[in-house]
């Protein structure tokens, strides 16, 4: 095989090449002796050392040497004037391959699987690209390398889609998937419900604002009814609260956002509600289908099933009293700046930040998904050791992933919005190169395409002295 380039300059682990291939592109990977690196930035420029016509310039960044099948660091330059080698495909899978190994698409140019560790899904994970890039079918392909490894899985699926997407994956690889509708019956689908005789004070906080005066006040109601009741139970024991014990003001505030509270999340709660423990099994999907909800109506439901999962660890990894979730998982919030924007004062980011800075200990993995990343709260973001870039145009979506990720570079983030549908920039924890561009697997879905402006004109039809459309 011919050299695809050489090397003109070398200092630390940085490399410039002269390029003389063209088939070497930004995210080629490199074979240089028995090191690799991965092509990070192209320009043309003249140089003495090369002739003083312009020359297509490479900056490759050596991330390591293979030793015994593992990549191992280097300690000191290249030599100059080396020859470059684009690495084969057994090359790449040994080199991205891992225990634990996921693979969502291809090495962009080539057949090579592109390998992720699994292992650290719980270290979050971030998909973030503009409309129509293709972020669902990659976080579709994502779930259905998890749940492979049997990895319990949860999906906020705020547009519907992911029950489609799964179960056209799932005719080659089978998915146990169960879906959960908020709010709305969709026919085939069970109703997710928050149990009322289960709540305390403080849970109502993740549906109504409340004073400090006002959940003292739900407690004695709540104290008084015992452990059967559903919430018009709750609302009529504010009558029976004793106007010296409870200021008269609070006991009707409290009365009128319980009543607020019956009619806004009406069909969302009732005595016993769902488990939410059962939702976490291996090999299983579960789905939180919030399509047919209102936005208040989501964050608040996905505010509580925040909750109950992190406690839910907690209390399974020590031994505590409580809701038990047995086992580890991995959240994926589609929308999430839904859920956790940046300016949102909600109880949900508050649960969706503990996750993310909390729920590693306890094996929770967050995989936040969203078109507009500068919406989403910095905090949460910078949690997210894995990024999963697509096409982003938005300058403002630039700087705040270039601000939220350790691992993001100038040349990663100039490159953004020069990729097409279903390919994608990785980096972070989940690789041991620096960064690896991904062309996504398709998922082939039985839906016919329909064009936009395909309408049919009503037409009138005579019959008699009457017109009829």
């Amino acid at each position: 095989m011919d050299g695809v380039g050489m090397i003109v300059s070398s200092e630390g682990r940085t490399v410039r090449l002269l390029v003389k291939n063209p088939d070497v592109e930004l995210g080629s990977i490199l074979r240089i002796g028995d090191s690799y690196g991965i092509v990070a930035g192209m320009g043309y420029q003249e140089d003495e050392k090369i002739g003083s016509k312009q020359k297509l310039i490479a900056d490759v960044q050596v991330f390591g040497r293979l030793a015994g099948g593992r990549l191992k660091k280097i300690k000191k330059p290249l030599p100059p004037y080396a020859e470059a080698f684009l690495a084969g495909k057994e090359e790449l899978e040994k080199i991205l391959s891992a225990d634990d190994k996921i693979s969502i698409g291809v090495v962009y140019g080539t057949a090579a699987r592109a390998y992720l560790k699994a292992s650290d899904y719980d270290r979050h994970i971030a998909i973030l690209a503009s409309t129509g890039a293709g972020k669902s079918y990659t976080t579709a392909n994502l779930i259905k390398e998890f749940s492979k490894l049997s990895l319990p899985i949860l999906v906020v699926d705020t547009h519907g889609e992911y029950q489609k997407l799964l179960s056209a994956l799932g005719k080659d690889t089978p998915m146990a998937i169960n879906v959960y509708t908020v709010q709305r019956k969709r026919q085939g689908f069970e109703e997710l419900k928050i149990p009322v005789s289960q709540l305390e004070p403080d849970d109502y906080h993740h549906f109504i604002p409340m004073t400090e005066a006002q959940e003292s006040a739900l407690g004695m109601v709540v104290d008084q009814l015992g452990s059967d009741y559903l919430l018009d139970d709750v609302i009529n024991g504010c009558a029976r609260l004793d106007p010296l014990v409870v200021h008269e003001g609070t006991i009707q505030a409290l009365r009128r956002k319980l009543t607020t509270l019956g009619r806004v999340f009406r069909g969302v709660f009732d005595r016993y509600g769902t488990d939410i423990a059962k939702f976490i099994a291996p090999g299983t999907v579960t789905i939180i289908d919030a399509s047919l909800a209102s936005q208040g109506v989501r964050r608040a439901v996905i505010s509580y099933v925040c909750k109950e999962l992190l406690d839910g660890r907690i209390n399974a990894v020590n031994n505590m009293q409580g809701t038990i979730v047995e086992y580890p998982l991995l959240l994926v919030i589609e929308e999430a700046h839904n859920y956790a924007g940046d300016g949102l004062s909600h109880s949900c980011k508050r649960q969706i930040q503990r996750i993310a800075s909390e729920g590693r200990k306890f094996g929770i993995g967050l995989c936040v998904i969203s078109q507009k990343p500068s919406k989403i709260d910095e905090e949460i973001l910078s949690q997210c050791n894995t990024g999963i870039y697509m096409h982003i145009t938005n300058p403002n979506d630039k700087n705040h992933i270039r601000n939220s990720f350790e691992s993001i570079n100038d040349t990663i983030i100039s490159d953004l919005d020069s990729l097409d549908v279903g390919e994608s920039i990785i980096a972070g924890a989940m690789l041991d190169i620096p960064f690896l561009l991904c062309t996504v697997d398709q998922i082939q879905t039985s839906s016919v395409k329909q064009k936009k402006f395909e309408f049919k004109k009503p037409v009138q039809e005579k019959k008699q002295e009457f017109n009829y459309v």
